[in-house]
């Protein structure tokens, strides 16, 4: 009998699921604790929600950053939605941005295993995963709030948004480096 062997460097390592389910908690909590904002953002002030919304890519993010574990930044969105779902009304709405965001993260740092993303490639990520939420949050803009000036700023806030998040990862990572918790 021959058993299938998985080879080691394609596995995924449980700590690194361990510590993305933790920030998909983390992360689900501070949604929790935002949503009421974003939700009234979202339909009075399209770029200033998107300013607010980039908190919810902060876990993601943090999650790929520190375990240097492709697919982590989308397993700890997944964590996240499966948390907000049961929680909040909008959780199914939401979801489908994070996994974008998240995606996008996974997709533009380095794909392999172990490879620490430098921080120019951190906010590279963040500056695509703007676009791509802008793109994303298209078709639910009130006709009200698509005329370019409202549009542009948009972009603009969603890629500022998604950057102030990169930086605090960036930082959040050195601390974590100094304290010897991560490598």
């Amino acid at each position: 009998m021959d058993e299938a062997r998985v080879d080691p460097a394609k596995r995924i390592p449980t700590s690194a699921l361990l510590v993305s389910a933790a920030f998909g908690t983390v992360q689900a909590l501070l949604f929790a604790m935002i949503v009421p904002v974003t939700t009234v953002l979202a339909v009075s002030s399209p770029p200033a929600y998107a300013l607010v919304a980039a908190i919810h890519s902060a876990m993601p993010l943090l999650a790929r950053v520190v375990t240097r574990t492709p697919g982590m930044a989308t397993f700890t969105a997944f964590v996240t939605g499966i948390l907000t779902v049961a929680v909040s009304p909008i959780g199914p709405l939401a979801v489908v941005p994070m996994l974008c965001a998240a995606l996008t993260f996974d997709l533009v740092l380095p794909l392999r295993r172990g490879v620490a993303p430098k921080a120019p490639r951190i906010l590279l990520a963040a500056a695509v995963a703007g676009v791509v939420l802008f793109v994303v949050s298209l078709p639910v803009f009130s006709p009200d709030h698509l005329v370019p000036g409202i549009l542009v700023a948009t972009l603009a806030c969603r890629i500022v948004g998604e950057l102030a998040v990169a930086a605090g990862v960036i930082g959040i990572r050195r601390l974590l480096q100094r304290a010897g918790a991560v490598r």
